[in-house]
């Protein structure tokens, strides 16, 4: 009889809040400009180095936010994109557990000012499940939001104000960063992964199709137009082949590129889209595909899934895979 009660009560406790009207008449005061990424980096990469972040440890500037006062057991907060528009449904939700493995949850939706209000479930609080849909490349994609202030983890019973924003690249759990810094899926940026074959010089058997172990990849990355918020930003890849056949590059800003792909010396290289992502999305990952030298490509976010499923503090985007050869 307990136990009903206590789980009748952990589940009125998870339902979403409306919010009370009292944020309605928010006063979002006008924003800074968005900042300036343009320009144009390069990186090399060595024979034994396979991944680079090409944004780096960089954040953009938060927009500035209504502010808010704490209410005990009460999540609240605003979405926005970076440069201050209030996100309408983008879906905030926490998760919190007590002693003896009982988990519950809290959730809401944004409404047209970007607001949010819930309960919190008693426990151990976490925020999960922080992403808003938009149409990037003519295609929905389910994105990761940002906890403004880098923390999810709270006690339920004081209550939080946590507010969230909408990137294009940058690092999101810090501790994740520190121990993956070679997973996508840490960045808000796009990814893109390269795999080719390699003919090594002791071997007998040469492929007219694989690349030289001497050889040097050269990747470029010119954005068609301009990124998800204005960045104009292109990026210059060298990667020497030596012993590896794979090499990554995370934390791209979000748009479209034009990719050039050629060995050092000059030859062009054909780009093919492999894995579990190819040609998932009509207007998305390599077009076209099976291309020599010049190519386009749109990043592809995990298709399976939804606002509810995205991980807190991580994004969703998946590694294009792209086959190099000759």
């Amino acid at each position: 009889m307990k136990m009903n009660l206590l789980l009748a009560a952990l589940l009125l406790f998870s339902c979403s809040k409306a919010t009370d009207g009292g944020e309605q008449n928010a006063n979002w005061v006008p924003q800074p400009e968005l900042p300036v990424v343009e320009g144009r980096a390069t990186f090399s990469l060595s024979g034994t180095q396979y991944y680079v972040n090409v944004m780096g440890a960089t954040i953009p500037r938060m927009p500035i936010f209504p502010a808010l006062s704490t209410k005990p057991g009460v999540a609240r907060g605003y979405v926005a994109d970076l440069s201050g528009k209030p996100l309408k449904g983008a879906h905030i939700a926490v998760s919190s557990s007590l002693t003896g493995g009982w988990y519950s949850s809290g959730s809401a939706l944004t409404d047209e000012k970007g607001y949010y209000e819930f309960n919190i479930p008693m426990g151990a609080a976490y925020f999960f499940g922080t992403a808003t849909t938009i149409t990037y490349q003519e295609t929905p994609a389910v994105l990761a939001l940002y906890p403004v202030g880098g923390t999810t983890s709270f006690p339920s019973g004081q209550g939080i104000v946590r507010n969230f924003t909408l990137l294009s690249y940058g690092p999101a759990d810090p501790d994740n960063v520190a121990q993956q810094p070679s997973n996508e899926s840490n960045y808000y940026g796009g990814a893109l992964s390269f795999n080719f074959n390699v003919n090594y010089k002791n071997d007998p058997y040469q492929h007219d199709a694989y690349l030289p172990e001497d050889g040097t990849i050269d990747i470029e990355l010119i954005p068609i137009g301009k990124c998800l918020y204005g960045e104009t930003k292109s990026f210059r890849i060298t990667k020497k082949i030596g012993n590896t056949s794979i090499f990554s590059i995370h934390n791209i800003p979000v748009g479209k590129y034009t990719i050039n792909a050629k060995l050092s010396d000059g030859r062009k290289l054909k780009m093919k889209a492999t894995g579990t992502m190819a040609n998932v999305y009509e207007n998305l990952g390599l077009k076209p595909d099976n291309a020599t030298g010049t190519s386009t490509v749109a990043f592809t976010p995990n298709f399976k899934n939804t606002p509810t499923m995205v991980s807190s503090f991580k994004s969703n985007w998946d590694a294009l895979e792209i086959g190099l050869s000759l």
